[in-house]
């Protein structure tokens, strides 16, 4: 049956899901050192090359996903800023005093989600081995816990745990073994937020993670624009375990995401049955062959595919290895287009770096041209029987010997059904795997700093804005709004914009609404880093509009303009453009000078005449003048030449 058009009853199958939230907080500067917290796109003042190897966890014993970072080998190479960071940030100074605004925009969003402070914030470093922090560990401390929120239909979710840490640094590139990361993020506030697994529907989630983003972004006290916000989502079922899925780039993909792990772990527990009934047991997984054979000799390689033969050509071998009793098991599939082979090709990927595997269950003829003969020839070398798989591997000795006990360990895992593991959320719904799920394993105190205690009078001191849901009622009832778009605008996180615009200035909240909303999304799409103008330049840009000093039709333009310098006041962006305003007796006469130009046209066209004399005028006046008021002018003067 296809996954995607199966039906579930998730009550029935026990489906629980829990969101993680790490949302980056709007302060001057970084958590643990004074490093102003910003990006950049120029280029690094020096590289710094780095390697790390796992350390034991508070518990004396090693943490399974940190060694499977490890065993991948990677070099890893930092991006640093004279401007941007400091020894910090390279793990050659201690932490400075941790930063008050964050403490207490941390705070805040604590009291938003009914949570109880804890009286004392202890630092404890959480072990990466992934390269994204260079010190090996990030800064982090517990806030808050057991809170909640609510929907719509007034079902509570409750709030775990929310935590204040420092952020990783940004992937920038990865070319085989070299992993480039930047670190101007390093270091940014954060919180992450988790909830109980308290959702029980895929759609539930989206909504649950929508009021969440919601709750936060009301506040005026979070960051916005792309990759200050990253979501993530827990999924179990009866009998499964957690899945952590990483990266939910937007709200809609959340429903599929939720609903194909479902579908995902219930073949994975069938694979497990299946297996029990052919009698696979760990002692016939262990025979499996972590070496496998070089059995590229009995493929004729002129015949195969390009990436096949250039494989070959490069130094390359094909390994093969038998996998007993799987016969049909790599090709079940778990999600759309995505089988258990696909899991261990994930593996292969992720861990050693190949393109993927091959295996009996593919087309090997269509796919990779290996002929019925060769096939038959590559059975017997491996010892294949009736019921086993195989699989094959274009790589070096060494590759072959590290992916095939990857491939081993897999299958050994889903003697047990679902293992616990981090995977990647991909835009169709589906999901690729990461790492193993990080335990406990890896937190510890840090001996570098001190615990920070929290007065009562401070907490109590800290105001909590109205529900962000009901902010949306009475902006859309008070401005004649939309209230989805209204809402959508308060999720993009630009309320406190919004209101201090329309506080103080006389214009249309509607034209502020779609110029967040709608131009400020349309200009990033095309690649301007719209999130790097500064606040109060909106503020001056509608200001200016509003005073007549520029046209509405202008807004793009300067929009353009200011986000490559952000700093710059809209009044000079203005004056560099040479946009200036435009009365309606000068608009008039270029209406009229049009007018008898086109005498002809008119003559011919009549009131269709309207449209083309239209662009004309705007050539002259866009960005000078409202096209309301260029129309209006323009029908008039067409109405008295009649």
């Amino acid at each position: 049956m296809n996954p995607n058009q199966k039906k579930i009853d998730y009550d029935d199958i026990g489906l629980k899901c829990g969101i993680e939230i790490h949302q980056q907080l709007k302060t001057s500067r970084k958590l643990f050192c004074r490093c102003p917290a910003v990006l950049t796109t120029k280029d690094p003042d020096l590289i710094v090359q780095r390697n790390f190897r796992p350390v034991l966890g508070e518990m004396g014993v090693f943490d399974e996903a940190m060694l499977l970072e490890f065993k991948k080998r990677m070099n890893v190479l930092y991006q640093v800023y004279n401007d941007i960071n400091c020894t910090y940030e390279l793990d050659d100074t201690p932490p400075f005093e941790c930063d008050p605004e964050a403490i207490e925009i941390a705070l805040l969003l604590a009291k938003s989600l009914n949570m109880t402070i804890v009286d004392e914030f202890k630092v404890c470093r959480k072990n990466y081995l992934d390269g994204s922090v260079p010190a090996g560990f990030q800064r982090t401390m517990i806030i808050a816990m057991d809170g909640y929120y609510e929907l719509s239909n007034g079902k509570k979710i409750g709030i775990e745990i929310l935590c204040l840490e420092e952020d990783s640094a940004r992937r920038i590139s990865q070319e085989g073994k070299n992993i480039t990361f930047r670190l101007d993020r390093l270091g940014i506030p954060l919180v992450e937020i988790a909830t109980a697994p308290d959702i029980h529907d895929p759609l539930e989630a989206m909504e649950a993670a929508s009021r969440l983003g919601l709750l936060l972004r009301a506040t005026g006290k979070v960051r916005r624009g792309l990759g200050v916000t990253r979501q993530d989502i827990n999924v179990s079922i009866k009998g499964g375990e957690r899945i952590e899925i990483k990266g939910v780039q937007k709200l809609e993909y959340m429903p599929d995401l939720v609903r194909f792990e479902a579908i995902r772990q219930i073949k994975l527990l069938e694979l497990k049955k299946e297996m029990d009934k052919r009698g696979i047991t760990r002692k016939i997984v262990d025979s499996i062959s972590s070496k496998g054979d070089d059995v590229t000799k009995l493929v004729k390689v002129e015949e195969k595919p390009n990436f096949f033969k250039n494989a070959l050509k490069s130094g390359k071998h094909l390994y093969g290895t038998r996998i007993p009793k799987m016969g049909g098991l790599l090709g079940m599939e778990l999600q759309p287009n995505h089988r258990f082979g696909t899991e261990l090709s994930d593996r292969v990927k992720i861990l050693v770096g190949l393109n993927g595997i091959i295996h009996s269950d593919e087309d090997l003829g269509g796919t990779y041209k290996i002929t019925r003969d060769e096939q038959e020839k590559i059975v017997d070398a491996l010892h294949v029987g009736e019921k086993d798989a195989y699989i094959l591997l274009l790589c070096t000795e060494e590759e072959a010997a590290r992916s095939f006990q990857f491939i081993k360990e897999r299958v050994e895992m889903a003697l047990h059904g679902v293992p616990p593991e981090t995977r990647k959320a991909l835009e169709d719904g589906t999901t690729q795997f990461l790492r193993g799920l990080h335990g406990g394993s890896r937190l510890y105190p840090d001996t570098d700093s001190r615990s920070i205690p929290i007065g009562a009078d401070l907490v109590e001191a800290i105001e909590v804005p109205p529900v962000p849901w009901e902010i949306t009622k009475e902006l859309s009832r008070k401005h004649d709004l939309d209230e989805q778009r209204v809402q959508q605008m308060i999720l993009d996180g630009f309320l406190s914009l919004f209101q201090d615009i329309i506080k103080d200035i006389n214009i249309a909240p509607s034209l502020v609404l779609n110029t967040l909303l709608d131009t400020i999304t349309a200009l990033r799409r095309d690649g301007f880093l719209i999130d790097d103008i500064p606040d109060e330049r909106f503020i001056e840009l509608f200001s200016i509009i509003a005073s007549g000093d520029a046209s509405k039709e202008a807004i793009d333009e300067i929009l353009m303009e200011s986000s490559k310098k952000p700093e710059e006041p809209v009044k000079v962006i203005i004056k560099t453009l040479h946009i200036t305003s435009m009365k309606r007796d000068e608009l008039k006469q270029i209406i009229a000078n049009i007018i008898i130009e086109n005498q002809d046209l008119i003559k011919e066209k009549g009131d269709r005449a309207f449209s083309p004399l239209m662009g004309s005028v705007m050539k002259e006046a866009r960005g000078k003048i409202d096209g309301k008021i260029v129309a209006e002018e323009l029908r008039k003067a067409l109405a008295s030449n009649k």
